[in-house]
Order: structure tokens, then C-alpha cells, then sequence
């Protein structure tokens, strides 16, 4: 009896063990949501520099859209053709005059605690929360297109009459002040992105700070206790609470020199030491060599341009000085000797209406050589009660091609005017930074739209925009710009073809070229999205061999 009841015991044991061996085949076909995070590998991205914050609503700059867009999700994600796919939004529709768009949230998107939902509401927060004049956010331009936008912004209406309001838990509705068929495109970018109040308003002052402060709703979160170490890095773990599939299983991000240098930018991203880098033109040829694949945007244009407020030169207010010496150079034989001039200040990349804006716009009209411009110059000179020219010195970028195109200035300056000017070639970094602070009178400087808008190529001078650095104010130019804004078809694509010659003919920014921004992805590696702009680059499906 005693040994029937042991051998009785042991039958059970074994059918139990059985049971659990085969319980996961019989389950795995019942579970709600497969657990589709990190199946794939780790890829590491280098940042210059550490983002000041990860606040989707005030940060600024590509590094810090590279990781925001990494931990957050707006209303849609742009694919790698630009164009709007669902994110946290699985659908949405707009009116007929594209005034109203409305969205229709995900009812299975949480945020990265795993347990609350990311709702409309967290939206209407996020958007009233970065026009509202207390957040001051130096990126929230884009949003400007809502309904009262502008109005919340300057502080005449309060943040809750925004054009923007939850129905429900799942539905957002944005109403805008002018018809903007793109969009959806724009809730792709970081001041769109969702913020929670309650977790926002615990933070006390430091959301987005740290990891503690920082609660997202993209497809990767903050890798353990130690995953941003300021200075040093930012590494990434795919979430495992996000609606979709993420591809790789971690993102690595070595900030500046303390963990990773890199001496050659080619050399890094053939060996692997990156998976993906920022290349110069020259520099995309060779990687292509080694087997990379590049990506190039032509979303960038150089130009010569004159700051109007300058304290070292205020003659410069002066249209005829500036005429003067604009008119003193032969832009058509200085422009031919390049690969390619500009025909504009919006540059190839920016679209209207789905078509390159410069495929069918007229290039602006460059002055022809006055022989007499010194006597132009003695107009604008008397004008203001002063014998002499500004002796002006032009910034330019250490290019051999820039700075032959600007000796051949001086030289025409030179014989003009009978005194000697000078020129200032820089790194781009140092170049960027003066003309950023307003620190020149004269460059040959570059300009590169924030989004795939002509408004926001042609914004860069508009009065009161944080962007103009060349000091120019002026209300016609200001009425183009929201005409553009408003406009649509011929209509638009006229008003910008009118505020670009403005600028020419009000000698205030001439056009000499267009580059590119370029990256190279390593051999092996797919299924990264490049964004131009300064956009930043998505990870979610990169893929290596």
C-alpha cells in the first residue's frame, strides 16, 4: 500500500512537470499583446554636446530631438520620406478647408509607469503649456498656426483658448487660424509631444532634468539608475510598456569627448565605432566608398548678408550704403563660377504643396554691377552725415571656395570705394556662434529652416522672430510672410517669390549657394530615419546585419 500511494505520488509529479513544460505553448497564442520590445541589437550615435534639457516643450537643438524623439511620442511619426505615419494617434481627419484636424488617440498607449494611459488630455496640457508666457518656450513657433496661438503666447488670452480641446479620453481636436493641409507632419515635431500635468506639476521645477523627472510615452525609456550620466552619456533601453514594435534592444549616446573621441567621422562609422554619423559633403563621398549609405538633404543655403544692427557699423541701417556695396560686386560672374548657384533663400529641400518649392518657383533676380556705386554709397553717406564707409570686415566659413568668392569681393570693394575692407574666415562652429549673437556686420553665412516650410525658410527675417539675426525690420516683408502662412496654390507660391527679391532688392541678404546636411549610416545597418532641418534621427526601426 505504501509503495502504491509513492508510485501514485510520483505519476502526479511528473504530469504536473508536463503540464508547466507545455502551459507556455498552449498561452502563447492567447496573450492580448506580444512583448515586441528590444528584439533587435544595440546602435550607438554620437551627441556633440548634452542637451540642456529633455523638456519636450522648451529643448531646443538636434541633440536634444534625437533622444526626445526617442522617449516620446507626438500625435504621428514622420517615415523616411517625410511624411506623417500614426504614433500616438492611430488615425485622424481633417475638415474640408484643413482648419480643423481631429485625432484619435491610441486607447491602448500608456505611459512608461506601465499603468497610465497617455489620454487627449495630456496633449491639450502639452500644447497650452508651451504657448503659455510663464514656459517661454524658444521653440513653439511651429504651434503658431493654432487658433489663438499667437494670442496665448503674447499673454492677451489665457492657455485654455487655445484652439485645441479633448472629447473624451480619445479624441483631440486642433483648430487652427489658417489652413495648414500638412498638419499632422508638424505633431511629429518635440513641442508637440504629450505631457502629463500631474507628473509634470511633481517635478517641482525639474521635468526633464534627470531620469526621475522625465515621464515618456515613446519607444525607448532611460536605461536604469545610471543611464543618463551627465557629461558622459544617455543610454537607452527599448520599453517594454510601448504600443508598437521597437527594433533595437538599446540606443547608446557617448556625449561629447569623456567616453568617445572621434578623430575621423568616415573612419568611425566604417569601424563601427558608430552606427550612424553626421558627414561634411566630402566626407559622404569617402564613406560611401568604404560602403556606407548616405543620406543627404539640400535643406541649407549660404548667402551674403548684412546686419542691419550692428553697433560697429550702423551705417548699415542705410539702404544705400547697403546698395552701394551690394551693387559694387558682379554677382552674375561671381555666381557662375560656382557648382551650383542659389536660386533663392529657401533652399531645395523645403516643399510646397508635395512639389520642391524651387522646381517651379522663378530664381530671384541678382543686381547687375553699378559702375558708379561710390557715388550711391556718398548718397546713402550723406544721408546720414558721415564722409566715410563703414570699414566693414566679412565673416566666412574656412572654405577654399568662400573665400575666393570673398577675396574677389574685397577686391571690388577695394577699387570702389578707394580704402581697404577686410574678411574673417572661421570654423563653422565659430561662424555659427557670431552670427547667432549678432557679432558681425557682414558674412557669408548660412541659413537652414527649422521645418519643410517656405514661412519658415522666409522667417529668418521676419520682424521679432528669435531667428533674425540680421536686424531687418520691415512691414511689407512682414505682410508676405502672412500672406504665406495664409495662402495657398499660385497665391503662395507667389508671395514667397516676392519676399525673396525683397531681401535682394533691400540689399539685406543675397543668395550665393546651397549645401547639404549629410549622414552615413554603417554598412550593415538599415532602417534609420534622417530628418533634415536639424530634426533630428529616429531609431525606433533600425535593423543590422
Amino acid at each position: 500500500m505504501k509503495g502504491g500511494l509513492l508510485m501514485q505520488g510520483k505519476r502526479a509529479w511528473a504530469l504536473l512537470l508536463c503540464l508547466l513544460l507545455l502551459l507556455p505553448l498552449f498561452c502563447g497564442s492567447c496573450e492580448e499583446k506580444e512583448d515586441t520590445s528590444g528584439t533587435g541589437k544595440s546602435f550607438t550615435w554620437h551627441l556633440s554636446s548634452e542637451p540642456k534639457t529633455l523638456d519636450p516643450q522648451i529643448a531646443q537643438g538636434e541633440n536634444a530631438a534625437i533622444v526626445i524623439g526617442a522617449l516620446f511620442e507626438g500625435l504621428a511619426r514622420l517615415d523616411e520620406n517625410g511624411d506623417p505615419q500614426p504614433g500616438a494617434a492611430e488615425s485622424w481627419e481633417s475638415s474640408s478647408d484643413n482648419l480643423t484636424f481631429t485625432f484619435h488617440l491610441r486607447e491602448d498607449a500608456v505611459w512608461s509607469d506601465g499603468e497610465t494611459p497617455v489620454t487627449a488630455a495630456d496633449f491639450v496640457y502639452a500644447f497650452q503649456r508651451a504657448l503659455a508666457p510663464v514656459t517661454g518656450s524658444p521653440s513653439c513657433d511651429p504651434m503658431l498656426c493654432i487658433r489663438n496661438a499667437a494670442e496665448v503666447r503674447s499673454g492677451a488670452v489665457a492657455p485654455e483658448e487655445l484652439g485645441v480641446r479633448a472629447e473624451g479620453d480619445y479624441t483631440l481636436v486642433v483648430e487652427l487660424a489658417y489652413p495648414v493641409p500638412d498638419f499632422p507632419a508638424l505633431t511629429a515635431l518635440p513641442v508637440f509631444m504629450p505631457c502629463n500635468q500631474e507628473f509634470f506639476e511633481g517635478t517641482a521645477g525639474r521635468y526633464g532634468l534627470d531620469r526621475s523627472c522625465i515621464l515618456g510615452n515613446g519607444p525607448f525609456i532611460i536605461d536604469g539608475k545610471y543611464g543618463w550620466d551627465p557629461g558622459r552619456h544617455i543610454n537607452l533601453a527599448a520599453s517594454s510598456t510601448y504600443w508598437g514594435e521597437t527594433a533595437p534592444s538599446n540606443l547608446k549616446f557617448p556625449i561629447g569627448k569623456a567616453e568617445l573621441v572621434i578623430e575621423d567621422a568616415v573612419s568611425a562609422v566604417s569601424d563601427g565605432t558608430v552606427d550612424a554619423i553626421a558627414v561634411t559633403e566630402n566626407e559622404a563621398e569617402r564613406a560611401q566608398e568604404n560602403g556606407c549609405t548616405i543620406t543627404s538633404f539640400e535643406d541649407t543655403v549660404w548667402g551674403f548678408c548684412f546686419n542691419l544692427s550692428s553697433d560697429a557699423s550702423p551705417e548699415l541701417k542705410n539702404e544705400k550704403v547697403r546698395q552701394a556695396f551690394l551693387y559694387a560686386v558682379d554677382w552674375t560672374s561671381l555666381r557662375a563660377s560656382l557648382p551650383e548657384a542659389a536660386g533663392g533663400l529657401i533652399p531645395p529641400a523645403v516643399h510646397l504643396e508635395g512639389e520642391s518649392y524651387r522646381d517651379s518657383a522663378q530664381d530671384v533676380t541678382i543686381p547687375a554691377r553699378l559702375e558708379d556705386a561710390a557715388a550711391l554709397m556718398r548718397e546713402g553717406l550723406s544721408e546720414l552725415g558721415v564722409e566715410s564707409p563703414p570699414s566693414l570686415t566679412i565673416l566666412c566659413p574656412e572654405d577654399p571656395e568662400i573665400t575666393s568668392l570673398v577675396n574677389e569681393i574685397l577686391v571690388e570693394w577695394n577699387a570702389a570705394f578707394g580704402q581697404y575692407f577686410n574678411m574673417a574666415p572661421l570654423s563653422e562652429d565659430e561662424l555659427a556662434s557670431r552670427i547667432a549673437a549678432g557679432s558681425f556686420s557682414a558674412a557669408v553665412c548660412s541659413f537652414t529652416p527649422e521645418r519643410d516650410d517656405p514661412a519658415a525658410a522666409l522667417s529668418c527675417f521676419e520682424t521679432g522672430n528669435a531667428g533674425n539675426v540680421s536686424g531687418f525690420s520691415d512691414s511689407t516683408y512682414d505682410d508676405l510672410i502672412s500672406q504665406i502662412r495664409h495662402a495657398s496654390g499660385e497665391e503662395k507660391r507667389a508671395a514667397c517669390q516676392s519676399a525673396e527679391q525683397l531681401l535682394v532688392d533691400r540689399a539685406v541678404f543675397l543668395p550665393v549657394s546651397y549645401s547639404s546636411h549629410s549622414f552615413a549610416s554603417a554598412p550593415g545597418v538599415s532602417g534609420i530615419v534622417f530628418r533634415p532641418y536639424g530634426g533630428g534621427v529616429d531609431f525606433k526601426d533600425a535593423r543590422k546585419e
